[in-house]
């Protein structure tokens, strides 16, 4: 394991090295003491700057997946109960055209705590080789020397050290303070959740049959039991670097919400009110105030865009139609769709959707075809067969 975070590590133990000589600069004591434990605060803040082109990515890709939910539920219901191997392909590729029409991806949330997971492990075994670089049964890591490692084994959070854990702990006083990291630690990261799914997420995604709401579920549930039983085998100096992290993504969240929030949730109906009340105070009239709120509204993609004349002109002999015949097909169509705005269709004519079923159709009729040419094969090796065995 070592081998391969060998660069990881490296890097880590230089920037913790630099910190503190930057916080001893400032005028905190040299050697052991409160320079080390804020240079692994300030390693949480320099990791977070560098994620903070992930993180945005991961916000637009959150908010697009929440937008798009009603869509991926159309389609979900479309193929509720066809289990045959046809159904789930065609089902799969049509959401994914609809991934594709939106620029979203359902792993692209996940990006910066894969890219941070590896940091956190390379900082689990650079804590770790402390005390061998202290007692000299290893080698010094980048900056890391015998003297710096013991001046770092001396250093301590309200008298834990830095690189005890909960099982190796040699005082109650060490294991409470653990305890109370871990217990900051869960409950940071529960709040962190429930402010995103009560405040930042439509009230069309909070439906208990949707899946993505499930899952928001089972993380803000799950996430912090496992913290819980994770945190008796992290170092205190590792419990720090979590702690200061989850603060970190708490109030970076915090800010995203109340400034940039997802359209239709709770965030952004109190973003509008207080922008309302704001241009109020401004003396703008009623018309200026709507007008402006419309262009918020087309910027955060809450608003169907007009529609082009050719478009239009489609759009109201579609709604001429559906008049005609809205007596004789009042029982299929679903109420909820007439205040939907029509799908997006390309120069072809046709929807992402549609594309997407007829690219699965004209593999099926090659691979039929292939079946067919394959059967034809053996068929006639098998009656040369017969003419030789004659």
């Amino acid at each position: 394991m070592d081998t391969i975070l060998f660069p990881l590590m490296w890097v880590i133990a230089w920037i913790m090295e630099i910190l503190r000589r930057v916080f001893v600069a400032f005028g905190l004591p040299d050697g052991a003491g409160a320079a080390w434990v804020l240079s692994i605060i300030g390693l949480t803040v320099v990791v977070r700057l560098l994620v903070l082109p992930l993180y945005n990515k991961q916000i637009r890709s959150s908010r697009q997946a929440q937008v798009i939910q009603p869509e991926v539920q159309k389609i979900q219901k479309k193929y509720k109960g066809k289990k045959d191997m046809v159904s789930r392909r065609r089902m799969q590729e049509e959401m994914q055209a609809v991934y594709r029409k939106h620029g979203t991806s359902p792993f692209a949330t996940c990006l910066p705590m894969l890219v941070q997971m590896p940091i956190l492990f390379a900082l689990y075994r650079v804590i770790s080789a402390f005390p061998g670089i202290s007692s000299g049964r290893r080698e010094a890591l980048g900056p890391i020397t015998k003297e710096l490692a013991t001046d770092f084994e001396k250093s301590t959070v309200f008298g834990a050290p830095l690189a005890t854990n909960f099982r190796t702990a040699a005082s109650t006083n060490s294991q409470i303070v653990i305890g109370v990291l871990v217990l900051i630690m869960s409950a940071t990261m529960f709040y962190t959740q429930h402010q995103l799914m009560r405040k930042n997420m439509p009230e069309s995604a909070l439906d208990k049959s949707n899946p993505m709401y499930r899952t928001q579920q089972i993380m803000m549930y799950g996430m912090p039991i496992m913290y819980i039983f994770m945190g008796g085998v992290l170092q205190v100096a590792v419990l720090v670097y979590w702690v200061a992290g989850n603060i970190w993504n708490l109030c970076q969240q915090a800010w995203f919400i109340r400034n940039n929030p997802t359209p239709g949730s709770q965030a952004y109906k109190e973003r509008q009110k207080r922008l309302r009340e704001k241009r109020e105070r401004k003396g703008l009239s009623k018309e200026e105030i709507e007008k402006l709120e419309s262009e918020d509204a087309a910027r955060a993609g809450g608003r169907v865009q007009p529609l082009g004349k050719e478009r239009s002109k489609k759009a109201a002999a579609k709604a001429a139609n559906r008049a005609l015949h809205n007596d004789a097909d009042d029982s299929d169509v679903d109420e909820a769709d007439s205040d939907k705005p029509e799908e997006v269709r390309g120069k072809d004519g046709l929807t992402e959707a549609e594309r997407a079923r007829r690219r699965y159709e004209r593999r099926q009729a090659e691979r039929a075809r292939a079946k067919n040419k394959a059967a034809n094969r053996k068929k006639r090796v098998q009656q040369n067969q017969k003419k030789r065995n004659f």
